[in-house]
């Protein structure tokens, strides 16, 4: 089943640069999700692109309404998983496009897995099961997000490596064999078509 963004949704996006929902997926289905995270996590400490190698992980993000939803508020029928963030390292308010190290990102997604309400800071999903969508330049509190969130940014299909200083994973793709510039492989991450 497709999940179908309103033209009202789609419009409080364009004007606020944000938007959440509660409830987006349901207790039992965060749980799972965390679960499958918090598996792939004790083999990476960082927490990061931990749906590289794992096929359920890739699967949930490909297929899930989180994708459809993605594609459809930022207005791709093809985008890519620029990256994404189990527990995210950043300490500041900056936007998206201040702490990546890919080019044309999008937007991205803040799904909240923690069992406990994170502190009702504005524009944060609170509840487990609630995400927020950010546009890429929209400052986003993660002062106090030491708590199981995941973030997942998206790019154009034409996304590149870039360095930027204040990713603190800023070199992890030179690892599997990436230089700055270079165009950023399905393989390594996964193209979400509309």
């Amino acid at each position: 089943m497709r999940y179908t963004i309103t033209s009202q949704q789609f419009d409080y996006l364009r004007r606020e640069r944000h938007i959440e929902f509660e409830a987006f997926f349901s207790k039992e289905e965060a749980e799972a999700l965390k679960t499958l995270l918090d598996t792939a996590r004790a083999n990476n400490a960082t927490g990061r692109d931990l749906e590289r190698g794992n096929f359920p992980l890739i699967k949930a993000l490909k297929l899930s309404r989180l994708a459809q939803a993605a594609s459809a508020l930022f207005h791709q029928k093809q985008m890519k998983v620029a990256f994404t963030q189990y527990y995210p390292p950043y300490k500041s308010i900056d936007a998206l496009n201040d702490l990546t190290s890919v080019s044309e990102t999008l937007g991205c997604a803040l799904l909240n897995l923690s069992p406990a309400p994170l502190p009702d800071f504005a524009y944060l999903p609170i509840e487990m099961g609630d995400v927020g969508f950010y546009e890429n330049e929209f400052p986003i509190d993660f002062t106090d997000l030491e708590r199981p969130v995941l973030l997942i940014a998206f790019a154009t299909k034409k996304a590149r490596y870039k360095l930027q200083e204040k990713d603190p994973h800023t070199h992890l793709l030179k690892k599997i064999g990436y230089g700055f510039g270079d165009i950023l492989a399905e393989e390594t991450h996964p193209l979400i078509l509309k």
